[in-house]
């Protein structure tokens, strides 16, 4: 049967953090939303939440932090040591940020769920994308459309979520906020912005 093991301790509301948020704890104050994550991760467990994550956010941390560590670092063309140094570089900031992911879970302060037996429906999620299908916005450098929504990765967050008995997302993505309050069954989740103000359970308030 299906099985969760969250793998911490703790016994208040589960909030869960996405890859997002694993990215900028990850690669510290070089991340754009680093301050954010640090300040909201604090007043979680200051109020006696239990941060949550899933492998999948972890395995999508990891492909972050390779592009964004690799993309930081010049590489010659044909030049054999800098792409040798450049891999090394990356293979250090993958084993920094798992080291980060493994000290949380050691100190009681994040738990990895383990979501045994569970299989994601598709055929819902992808009804989900269907349903919300986000919306257009003008961009800020130049008159290129761009779409703004929730991307397949997300909706299975969602799910994983919904499974750990989450009551907040802790997210990077502000198109996740467009979810709260607006969908039968992903709306109850609250979205907690890393760029936002501290909400429900982080605040000190019921979720």
């Amino acid at each position: 049967g299906l099985m969760v093991e969250h793998g911490g301790g703790g016994k208040g509301p589960v909030v869960y953090l996405d890859s997002g948020v694993l990215v900028a704890l990850a690669l510290g104050p070089s991340d754009m939303h680093y301050d954010g994550a640090v300040r909201a991760c604090h007043a979680a467990v200051r109020n006696g939440c239990q941060l949550v994550t899933s492998l999948l956010a972890i395995m999508e941390m990891i492909n972050v932090v390779r592009r964004r560590t690799a993309a930081s670092y010049k590489c010659r063309p044909g030049c054999g040591e800098d792409q040798e140094a450049a891999e090394a570089r990356v293979r250090r900031a993958v084993a920094r940020a798992l080291v980060l992911v493994i000290n949380m879970k050691s100190d009681g302060v994040l738990a990895i769920m383990k979501a045994t037996g569970w299989s994601p429906d598709l055929d819902f999620l992808l009804g989900k994308m269907l349903e919300h299908p986000g919306r257009i916005v003008s961009g800020m450098r130049s008159r290129t459309c761009r779409h703004r929504g929730v991307g397949p990765y997300d909706w299975f967050h969602y799910a994983l979520a919904l499974l750990a008995g989450a009551s907040v997302i802790c997210t990077t993505d502000a198109a996740l906020a467009d979810v709260a309050g607006s969908d039968a069954q992903f709306g109850g989740i609250q979205v907690q912005l890393t760029s936002g103000p501290l909400i429900g359970p982080l605040s000190g308030r019921a979720a």
